[in-house]
């Protein structure tokens, strides 16, 4: 079952695009995990770009779709960026 929800996870994802990247996460390589423990499905995306005031919009729109697949109670998306000693 847990491998149906990552796909499905995975299938939403890719409806996205990332406007900075001009791709969906996925292929843009920002995934860094999708895990799934039973009803929950936790997110971790890794931007290579400074995004404060674009990530938590993005969070939210990408943990609502998640929440409506079957199969999903609670999802969580982490989306972090580089400190400003990295960018």
């Amino acid at each position: 079952m847990s491998a149906d929800i990552r796909a499905a996870v995975e299938a939403v994802l890719r409806q996205y695009t990332d406007p900075h990247l001009d791709q969906d996460p996925l292929s843009a390589g920002c995934v860094r995990a999708i895990d799934v423990q039973g009803d929950q499905v936790s997110v971790q995306l890794e931007l290579g770009y400074a995004a404060a005031q674009f990530k938590q919009g993005w969070a939210q729109m990408l943990q609502l779709a998640i929440e409506n697949l079957a199969g999903v109670r609670l999802s969580l998306i982490h989306i972090s960026e580089p400190t400003r000693q990295e960018a």
